[in-house]
């Protein structure tokens, strides 16, 4: 079996972001590229997304500085439940560690504040085909 598709053929992408215009532009955008977006403010709410819409969602775009359940919590719990998930972290964090810290936790990619948005949907496309 390939890929899950959302609903009609669209690939689903679930915006993790507790910045509420970053989340809206991200879907907007995501929208666009003739994603299904679903958005959620928290990590909690991104569980509840993913299970909610069961098979619908291909690609997990989180920000790690979430309030309740962190990013990087988020991202282990994504990998162990819905291993074909592909997930990118986003971080404004300024560790040298958070990458490898991202990565290690199951994320496929991580992008560091400020980032191109251009080159995040470039990604989420890339790894969504």
């Amino acid at each position: 079996m390939g890929s899950t598709m959302a609903e009609g053929g669209k690939r689903g992408v679930l915006v993790v972001e507790d910045d509420n215009d970053l989340r809206r532009l991200f879907g907007m955008l995501l929208s666009a590229e003739d994603f299904e977006v679903f958005e959620a403010a928290d990590g909690i709410a991104g569980l509840r997304a993913l299970e909610d819409n069961p098979g619908a969602i291909d690609l997990v775009l989180t920000d790690l500085g979430l309030p309740g359940l962190g990013g990087v919590e988020l991202i282990s719990r994504v990998r162990a439940a819905s291993p074909a998930v592909k997930i990118i972290g986003t971080s404004g964090f300024g560790a040298r560690n958070v990458r490898e810290m991202v990565l290690s936790a199951g994320a496929d990619e991580f992008f560091s504040k400020p980032f191109s948005m251009g080159d995040v949907i470039e990604k989420v496309k890339t790894m969504t085909q």
